[in-house]
């Protein structure tokens, strides 16, 4: 049994979803990406205090001790008497975009687990435990694989979405992130809420967006196209921006990114994508000097103030977790 048990991720881009409340078939899917930056890295042990001891920031506290207790209910027989201390060393901001909950609750219960001396479980039976992916499922499955990632939607609401395609991004193609500073993107209730009051997406939207990851996104990562790959996400992001208007005042969720997306787009920059709510808008680059040079245009139209700019890689391997045993 594991006397420590460390884990390292990253972030969740969501680049939309593929339906919404339709009359039938499968609900939410969607696309997405994994991304080696920003990282979560925890270390878990058991606590000989005869309590939960939790070391992180104060926005994450509630979120690891509700990840705890879950983990442990699941937990078989006298294991559900164990206390654990789990410490935070680097952490996902909240509400930006990046999946930070599910790669938390993940995170938590994969060494709640180990630590346990249960045998190996998948991120879905994981998910279950900590009652992640109600929505998407994109960081439920990125958290075990990594990569670029469609999910096919869900039948039943307790269903975690099935992935129905898998592929390692292209390494040498970079992702620039800008993210408006003091503005964050919605999340659990009110995310429910706006996604309520939507009403269904029209089929004719789920048929544009099935055939641009089916004829267009999925074989373009597979052939390493990306001119094609960053043609098709623009197109992607603004069929899905359009719908959730009503919802998050415009195509995206802060209006400056509207304006930034036009100014790259009148340079002839494409690849560009907002992150689940936002506020993050996420440039796909085909090399670190182009990378670069996106920032450099950013910069120079004076974006530098209202927003943080961070180039980050395709992280196409799963959480890594590294454990020490007792004796």
């Amino acid at each position: 049994m594991s006397r420590e048990v460390s884990v390292t991720t990253g972030s969740r881009l969501h680049w939309g979803l593929l339906s919404l409340a339709p009359a039938t078939g499968r609900e939410f899917g969607g696309i997405g990406l994994m991304v080696d930056e920003p990282s979560l890295m925890l270390s878990a042990r058991l606590s000989s205090t005869g309590q939960d001891t939790i070391i992180c920031s104060e926005g994450c506290y509630s979120k690891v001790a509700a990840a705890i207790d879950a983990a442990r209910r699941s937990l078989a027989g006298p294991l559900r008497e164990r206390f654990f201390s789990v410490e935070l060393h680097s952490e996902i901001p909240l509400h930006c975009g990046f999946g930070s909950g599910t790669q938390l609750s993940l995170a938590v219960a994969k060494a709640i687990s180990v630590l346990s001396g249960e045998p190996a479980l998948s991120s879905v039976e994981l998910a279950q435990r900590v009652q992640r992916g109600a929505r998407s499922a994109l960081g439920v499955h990125g958290f075990d694989s990594g990569g670029f990632l469609v999910e096919g939607g869900k039948r039943d609401p307790a269903e975690i979405s099935p992935l129905v395609m898998h592929a390692d991004f292209p390494e040498d193609w970079k992702i620039l992130l800008i993210t408006p500073v003091n503005q964050a993107g919605i999340s659990g209730i009110l995310e429910a809420d706006a996604i309520q009051q939507l009403g269904p997406m029209p089929v004719a939207v789920t048929e544009k967006l099935c055939r641009l990851v089916l004829m267009q996104l999925m074989p373009a990562v597979l052939t390493r196209d990306f001119a094609g790959f960053s043609s098709g996400l623009t197109e992607f992001g603004h069929i899905v921006g359009e719908f959730f208007s009503p919802a998050q005042g415009g195509i995206f969720a802060h209006p400056r990114m509207v304006e930034l997306e036009k100014l790259l787009i009148s340079k002839g920059i494409q690849g560009i994508a907002q992150t689940s709510w936002g506020p993050t808008l996420s440039v796909v680059c085909p090399s670190s000097d182009n990378a670069e040079k996106v920032s450099s245009t950013i910069l120079q139209n004076g974006y530098g103030e209202l927003c943080s700019l961070r180039t980050v890689n395709p992280l196409n391997h799963g959480a890594r977790i590294q454990s020490s045993d007792g004796a």
